[in-house]
């Protein structure tokens, strides 16, 4: 059976995490369950999952390694992890969310713990830059929630130099533009996709736009790199972001045809 397994581990963000692996279960038909690696007492772990409805196990030994563990088990679709323990916090990632997020080849929801629980998730903001082996990452994602009324949302932002001469006159673009974009880089087998185009930095229209149209969800594909200097979308929008942030690993390949693996520039998400 499908699982979407919620790591928790008693802080301030047991309980929005607890919540965003209930509602990514709904949309993604999968069944929901907690674990809590045990490094002191159980008492709020066990009490918070009871509330929340979630089955808890409680497993030993050392806590990254037995995450990567629980996560690579085949019937796992996802992991939903705190981002950090308390909100002021000035990390976007703890340690333990980072080392998971790295490395785990799963979806890797992450979520702040100032996060405002959805009680279903309706809408994902899914951010595109327009090249084919990037926009596959969502894939299985998006395909696991079919026909449970999940609107797709993608956004694609231009910069300064990268926006189109004709884009002065919408009205004999825009429509046909939309069309072609979503049947090159939307390969999800999924009816209805609104396309968003903005200008200026992703870095800050991410947020931004998954407030503006009331997402539950952001869905960002990542090289898992994050590295000084590296990952600055990723970065920016986990600290922007008071919404869970699904961070799904580009396959190899990908990373490859995009440059990401040898260091040249590319507009990824890395």
């Amino acid at each position: 059976m499908k699982t979407v397994v919620a790591a928790i581990d008693g802080s301030l963000a047991t309980t929005p995490v607890l919540a965003s692996a209930h509602a990514l279960g709904a949309a993604l038909h999968a069944g929901v369950s907690a674990v809590h690696v045990r490094t002191d007492g159980v008492d709020t772990p066990r009490r918070l999952a009871h509330r929340a409805d979630v089955p808890l196990r409680i497993l030993t030994g050392p806590v990254l390694r037995t995450l990567i563990e629980v996560g690579a088990d085949p019937d796992v679709v996802a992991l939903v992890i705190g981002a950090r323990g308390l909100a002021p916090d000035p990390r976007v990632l703890g340690g333990t969310a980072t080392a998971v997020a790295t490395t785990l080849a799963r979806p890797v929801v992450v979520v702040p713990p100032d996060a405002e629980p959805r009680a279903a998730f309706k809408r994902v903001l899914v951010p595109l830059e327009g090249n084919q082996p990037t926009s596959a990452a969502p894939r299985s994602l998006i395909r696991s929630a079919r026909g449970h009324e999940l609107d797709v949302v993608v956004l694609h932002v231009l910069g300064p130099d990268t926006i189109p001469s004709f884009m002065d006159q919408p009205q004999h673009w825009h429509g046909a533009w939309t069309r072609e974009f979503v049947a090159r880089y939307c390969p999800w087998d999924v009816d209805d996709v609104d396309v968003l185009t903005r200008v200026g930095r992703r870095e800050q229209l991410i947020a931004q736009s998954a407030r503006e149209y009331d997402c539950d969800l952001i869905a960002l594909g990542w090289s898992q790199n994050l590295t000084e200097g590296r990952a600055r979308v990723v970065r920016a929008t986990l600290r922007r972001s008071r919404l869970p942030v699904a961070l799904i690993p580009l396959p190899a390949e990908a990373t490859a045809a995009v440059g990401l693996t040898s260091g040249r520039h590319s507009n990824t998400p890395h």
